[in-house]
């Protein structure tokens, strides 16, 4: 009894011990996604940028981000050795990935359309009356009952699909040029790009939902680093920090 606790005490004193297998430096794949995952210096990458790589930090791992579209950074994320993860996702865009039960925090997904449009986002049977195209992005999960819609065959018709690099801004362009009818979004990223200047109007919330981060389940420390982050994700100091970080990113300039 004696020898164990002895053990446990030297674990503690030396937490990183705990997870040995994990490398002093890993990749995630993003995309470009403001003001979680870029931001307007390289001073203020992004919340969820500055976030992760200082819980890394703080364990002695270096974090490296690689942003690519959606789409390509979600299979690089599955298929790729040397991109170990994914910074943030939900299980439906990646469910071969092992993702973390602790959230890195949460992300409201709105409907935005055209300031001379009424339509509004109520519930399922909204979206029957919904005006068309509604634009989306590749790759994207956007939660339930939206993804039914758009996984439906017969709604192909009345659904535009963006790929490649800078989706968001164009996303939010093709609305404000009345290009799109409907599109979704998470408040903040509409905000980022429109500085609430834009002749877009709030037509509902569909969730408010959490994401995480995700690994390659393949990697022999996929589950060591799942369980750092788990715990970290989860401590107060922790919560608190992003928390600070919301504010200072989402603050009103003078």
């Amino acid at each position: 009894m004696k020898t164990i606790t002895i053990a446990a005490v030297f674990l503690l004193a030396f937490p990183t011990l705990l997870w040995a297998k994990i490398p002093s430096e890993i990749t995630l794949a993003t995309t470009t996604w403001p003001p979680y995952t870029s931001g307007v210096s390289p001073e203020k990458p992004g919340i969820v940028y500055e976030y992760m790589t200082e819980i890394l930090a703080q364990n002695g791992i270096n974090l490296r981000i690689e942003a690519y579209p959606w789409s390509r950074a979600i299979k690089m994320a599955s298929d790729n050795n040397d991109i170990h993860g994914l910074l943030t996702a939900v299980y439906e865009e990646a469910p071969k990935l092992l993702f973390t039960t602790t959230p890195i925090m949460n992300y409201k997904v709105n409907f935005y359309t055209a300031m001379d449009n009424n339509w509004r986002y109520q519930d399922q049977r909204s979206l029957d009356s919904m005006p068309s195209p509604l634009c989306i992005i590749l790759g994207y999960g956007y939660g339930s009952p939206i993804d039914e819609f758009i996984h439906n065959e017969a709604n192909k018709p009345k659904i535009h699909t963006l790929t490649g690099g800078n989706a968001q801004q164009r996303l939010v362009k093709m609305l404000e040029y009345k290009r799109v009818a409907v599109i979704i979004e998470d408040e903040l990223v509409v905000q980022s790009y429109t500085n609430n200047t834009a002749n877009i109007r709030f037509a509902g919330t569909l969730s408010d939902s959490p994401f995480y981060v995700a690994f390659n389940p393949n990697l022999s420390w996929s589950h060591d680093i799942v369980a750092l982050l788990n715990q970290e994700l989860a401590e107060p100091k922790n919560i608190q920090r992003l928390q600070q970080l919301v504010s200072e990113y989402t603050a009103v300039q003078p």
